[in-house]
């Protein structure tokens, strides 16, 4: 068990080390552990063919479904016949009854060279404003500096809050000034580019600190120290309260 002091943990994917990631199943799991301390999830979604919006993590699904098509090749109906492991495909929208109750939902959207940024932002509009997620905690995160200039100028979308995704030495020497500048409210970072230096900097701009992927307890243990806001794990329960 670790005391997390004032650092919030997040299950990665829903908590794809002990259940699979990015299915109901999985953020059920994740709910069972909200009374021993774990503060929320980090997951991801993407866009299909139909301009639905998909939890999942790759571009394609070979790795979870062993089959090499595109999730932005396949419609809805496809998708949705599509398993994971016995475990159904799922969208934003059918996940929305096992969100409630975190104090911190942290989205990652996903996006390639392929990406038609006009119906992505259109779907996220769709799904996020006036809608059971608009009661949620979510943030918004992204290495994408097109889609977070898009966001940050739509009438409706410009108030969810969003985290710049940091995963290179080179985009952390300007991070705090690119996120400014995209009116982000955060940073997430890959967790070895991290440093008290780092976070410290980050504070003094006023943008918190969120850790990905971190599954190593003495790093976990270093970087609350460091006052890391949020770490991002695969393996939650193994830190938590018993």
């Amino acid at each position: 068990m670790v005391n997390f002091k004032n650092t919030r943990l997040l299950g990665h994917r829903g908590a794809r080390g002990e259940s699979l990631e990015n299915t109901f199943s999985g953020f059920e799991y994740s709910q069972n552990l909200k009374t021993k301390g774990l503060a929320g999830v980090e997951f991801d979604i993407q866009l299909n063919a139909d301009g639905h919006l998909i939890v999942f993590h790759d571009d394609d699904l070979e790795r979870m479904c062993g089959q090499q098509s595109r999730v932005d090749q396949l419609g809805l109906t496809e998708i949705q016949c599509r398993l994971q492991f016995g475990q159904p495909i799922m969208t934003l929208a059918n996940i929305a009854p096992v969100l409630s109750g975190f104090s911190v939902i942290e989205l990652e959207i996903k996006t390639h060279n392929r990406t038609n940024y006009a119906v992505l932002v259109e779907a996220l509009a769709r799904e996020l404003i006036n809608t059971t997620f608009a009661n949620l905690p979510i943030v918004l995160t992204s290495f994408d500096m097109e889609l977070h200039n898009r966001l940050q100028r739509h009438k409706l979308l410009s108030h969810v809050p969003r985290g710049l995704l940091i995963r290179t030495s080179e985009a952390l020497t300007k991070a705090t000034n690119t996120a400014l500048q995209l009116g982000c409210i955060q940073l997430g970072i890959h967790y070895p580019l991290l440093t008290q230096a780092v976070i410290q900097h980050s504070h003094r701009y006023g943008l918190p600190v969120s850790a990905w992927t971190v599954n190593d307890i003495n790093t976990i243990e270093q970087l609350i120290k460091w006052d890391t806001d949020v770490i991002i794990t695969d393996f939650p329960s193994h830190l938590l309260l018993p």
